[in-house]
């Protein structure tokens, strides 16, 4: 079975987790043989050792140009088909629906028996609302591209329930052959079998500033359009200026927007780039993680990794509104708060106790982890019906 992603950028850390993680575990409970094909820019293969980095991961991944061209993203399709032709590989779980328009075509040709969307997001939506392909082809035919890879695909999955209510409204789909999975810690990095703040944590947290009566709020990732930063920053200005216990650490590039944060708070902003394998130290290093997000369509169906990431490092979370699955989960297992645009009560805040920490970082083995019974059971579903469609086809032929 072929794993397909395509329009992809190459994130060692997203890969990791999201694609060679999933990939893994996978084969490690099924009779499948999970190969995934990862089509790259060319300008990606030539200025990266992309390929390279990712061969290191999963050896026996196929890195293969996409056609030269967003728009032209189909013709690569050509390629597919010889991939298929050659490995002998009869189905594919496809990343996103334009990797699934490619792997429909492939089926029209009898190539492929099997075709199985997995679910990242509302794409249609991202470029309505953040147009994060901003070329008019994909303004004009997203969402008949998005449709067609939800309904005419034999299987999904989806990282959030939510999707699912929006492929039900916006594309008619009424079927119940699909499972939920929602994006999980990195294996490689997130394993520990127990929750543990070392010596070396608590002396970085001191490095970067923060005293120990500090109330530290970590942000983790990019500033993105869908991040909303601007939001962020307006929903925590008052509380920087009215509380100088509260301190900022940004796990992300130092972008303008961040730059210009920081000046007017010197001393209580820290930010650091740091490899993926760092991150749970630095988030170690927070009272809370923060999660703040405008309410789009976008970040309405959204299931952010940092969320898995946040609980496993002991922090509750600081959560806007109808965040995916995310802001309900928060509410009922009481792990963080949900915040309204327009909070102006902070007396919750307090540095996060030993007994905070320990249920977070439970909760992320418990729902969060591919191993968990949740997941796992999803995962168990996804094989069964892949191996109920292998058996129809094979009965039909």
């Amino acid at each position: 079975m072929l794993y397909i992603t395509l329009l992809d950028q190459f994130h060692p850390g997203i890969y990791s987790s999201q694609v060679v993680d999933v990939c893994h575990h996978l084969n490690k409970i099924s009779k499948f043989k999970i190969r995934i094909v990862a089509f790259l820019s060319v300008r990606e293969l030539l200025k990266t050792d992309a390929r390279k980095k990712l061969k290191a991961m999963s050896p026996s991944a196929i890195v293969f140009p996409a056609f030269p061209g967003l728009k032209n993203f189909e013709l690569t399709a050509f390629f597919l088909f010889f991939i298929c032709l050659f490995t002998g590989e009869r189905s594919a779980i496809c990343r996103n629906a334009f990797c699934t328009k490619m792997a429909l075509r492939i089926r029209s040709f009898g190539l492929l028996k099997l075709v199985v969307l997995d679910g990242r997001s509302a794409l249609a939506a991202e470029i309505s609302e953040y147009d994060v392909f901003p070329i008019d082809y994909f303004r004009k035919n997203t969402l008949q591209i998005e449709k067609d890879a939800v309904n005419k695909s034999d299987f999904r999955m989806a990282v959030s329930n939510q999707l699912i209510d929006y492929w039900r409204k916006e594309y008619g789909y009424n079927d119940n052959k699909h499972v939920v999975i929602p994006c999980t810690l990195d294996t490689k990095h997130f394993s520990e079998t127990g929750y543990r703040v070392s010596t070396s944590v608590l002396n970085l947290r001191k490095s970067l500033g923060f005293k120990e009566s500090d109330i530290v709020f970590v942000y983790s990732g990019s500033t993105a359009p869908w991040q909303s930063f601007a939001l962020l920053e307006k929903m925590v200005t008052p509380i920087l200026d009215s509380d100088p216990r509260v301190k900022l650490l940004f796990l992300s590039k130092e972008t303008e927007d961040i730059k210009k944060f920081k000046k007017k708070y010197v001393d209580r902003i820290a930010i650091k780039w740091v490899a993926h394998e760092e991150v749970l130290n630095y988030l170690q290093c927070g009272d809370y993680g923060i999660l703040i997000r405008e309410q789009s369509t976008t970040n309405k169906v959204a299931s952010p990794v940092k969320f898995a990431e946040y609980l496993y490092a002991g922090l509750p979370v600081l959560i806007s509104e109808n965040l995916g699955d995310f802001s309900e989960y928060v509410a009922k297992n009481h792990c963080g708060h949900v915040l309204k645009l327009d909070t102006k009560d902070w007396t919750f805040l307090s540095t996060a106790s030993s007994k905070m920490k320990q249920h977070c970082f439970e909760l992320a083995i418990k729902d969060f982890t591919k191993e968990s019974s949740v997941n796992n059971t999803a995962y168990k579903v996804l094989l069964e019906n892949l191996n109920m469609n292998e058996l129809i086809n094979h009965n039909a032929e």
